[in-house]
């Protein structure tokens, strides 16, 4: 209001003439608009352009940006180093080697020193001493059954920042479960060479036998037969090769009757007994001993119908000429602990770059890797998406794994039969592995003094 007492608000006479005004008409607004328009799609063609779309925050740390490029340099990123130790065969190495180099180019600000250790060479003792002393690797590569015995003890650090998404969908539940513990994944899939028992099905003909023997009580029938058939060359119902634990941990889980897990390696009293043990024990004469290393001679004896059966890596079995593996059928009742000779990556607790770390394990573990191992070495995959149809998979260059292998893989292990979160456990197996040796080193098995001496095990 002003002084008079009136609106400060014009009042407008709508009997005057409107003053002609400056403003802008519709044929000038046009072409501004289309301008702008313009320029906004050729600056968003540019940022799409230099952005690295890669870039999950889960594989980031809270902290960090996401990587951009500004012409031909990467920025915003933080250099760090990661320390790997792997333990793997010459070709298997090579094929890593490739791998690190693609990871090196795509993120030169993580600088990644890589090592191989000797098959065999490091004990669990060794990573135990690492993770107590706090240098071990930022990134290890263990075999399965060390994964949780190590979690236990805190010197691992939990992978489910890592596990989301496609990445978590595309693992093999009977692969994953046993590097579950307290509710945490503790490690990654990286390899998988599981035990299978073969039979050899023309010899199980012979013996009026129409599919795997399935117990101890028709497997000691089908022995009598067998030595009634065979009075010449002597035949053998199974081959051990010296020292392999796992073929005897197979055998055992097939005909254990219910009387307890022998995968826990504790005292026969605390286990139920080993009866299928010590039946292999009153018939070490029908036991074979020929190393896994030797498959030709493997394979003259199946071929020969003196071998009714074997337990053998899926490699070995690869290893076999067509004619010897057309004699053989799986014994699908025989996949037990399918994750036990396998390797994850893990994350040392003490590692301060988990970030990065997790970010190169998921390079290295790759469906198109996972293929390639199994192209290369025979290793089967360990991703879900490999065991689809060929047409679905454009990257695939090897032959297609076996489909119920697939289905073993991903079926949920029985109760007691997945790793066990003992922190001894792996002592045991080292000292159950040289007792197994040494009672079946020399082509004879002994395996009452193998019990006897695993009976009063130190590792309690």
């Amino acid at each position: 209001m002003d002084k008079r007492g009136k609106s400060w608000y014009p009042i407008r006479n709508y009997e005057r003439k409107p003053e002609r005004t400056n403003t802008l008409t519709l044929r000038r607004i046009v072409p501004l608009l289309i301008g702008a328009l313009l320029l906004a799609a050729l600056l968003l063609m540019h940022f799409t352009r230099v952005l690295d779309w890669n870039w999950t925050r889960e594989s980031q740390g809270d902290s960090q940006s996401p990587v951009v490029y500004v012409g031909a340099e990467r920025v915003d990123t933080q250099p760090s180093e990661l320390y790997v130790t792997v333990s793997l065969d010459d070709a298997s190495f090579a094929r890593l080697t490739k791998l690190n180099d693609r990871f090196i180019a795509q993120y030169p600000h993580i600088k990644v020193h890589l090592r191989n250790e000797a098959p065999g060479s490091l004990s669990f003792e060794d990573w135990l001493t690492a993770g107590k002393r706090g240098d071990a690797p930022d990134v290890m590569l263990l075999n399965n059954a060390l994964v949780l015995p190590l979690a236990v003890q805190g010197y691992l650090k939990s992978v489910d920042a890592l596990m989301t998404g496609d990445m978590l969908t595309d693992q093999l539940a009977g692969l994953l479960e046993p590097l579950r513990w307290n509710g945490y994944l503790w490690g990654v899939p990286a390899d998988i060479e599981p035990y299978l028992l073969f039979w050899n099905k023309d010899m199980l003909a012979e013996l009026d036998q129409q599919s795997p023997i399935p117990d101890v009580a028709r497997l000691d029938e089908t022995l009598k037969k067998m030595t009634d058939t065979n009075a010449g060359e002597p035949a053998y119902f199974t081959n051990l090769s010296p020292g392999d634990l796992h073929q005897l941990l197979i055998w055992e889980a097939k005909f254990h009757q219910g009387e307890g897990k022998f995968i826990v390696l504790k005292k026969a009293e605390e286990t139920g007994g080993a009866p299928h043990l010590e039946w292999l024990n009153s018939h070490a004469e029908y036991v074979s001993g020929i190393p896994l290393s030797q498959p030709f001679k493997l394979g003259e004896l199946l071929i020969e119908n003196r071998l009714l059966s074997a337990v053998m890596t899926w490699g070995d079995y690869s290893k076999l000429n067509k004619g010897v593996q057309e004699k053989l059928v799986l014994d699908s009742e025989g996949l037990s602990y399918p994750w036990l000779n396998g390797s994850s990556f893990v994350i040392s607790a003490g590692s301060k770059h988990d970030d990065d770390a997790m970010i190169w394990i998921e390079e290295m573990t790759g469906a198109a890797n996972s293929d390639a191992a199994f192209g290369d070495a025979g290793k089967l995959p360990v991703r879900a998406s490999l065991y689809g149809e060929q047409d679905q998979l454009a990257f695939r260059n090897s032959p297609m794994p076996p489909v119920w292998w697939y289905e073993a893989l991903n079926a949920k292990q029985p109760e007691g039969e997945n790793a066990l979160a003992d922190p001894l456990w792996p002592l045991r197996w080292q000292q159950w592995e040289a007792e197994w040796r040494l009672h079946s080193g020399d082509g004879e098995l002994r395996i009452a003094e193998f019990l006897a001496a695993v009976t009063s095990n130190p590792h309690e």
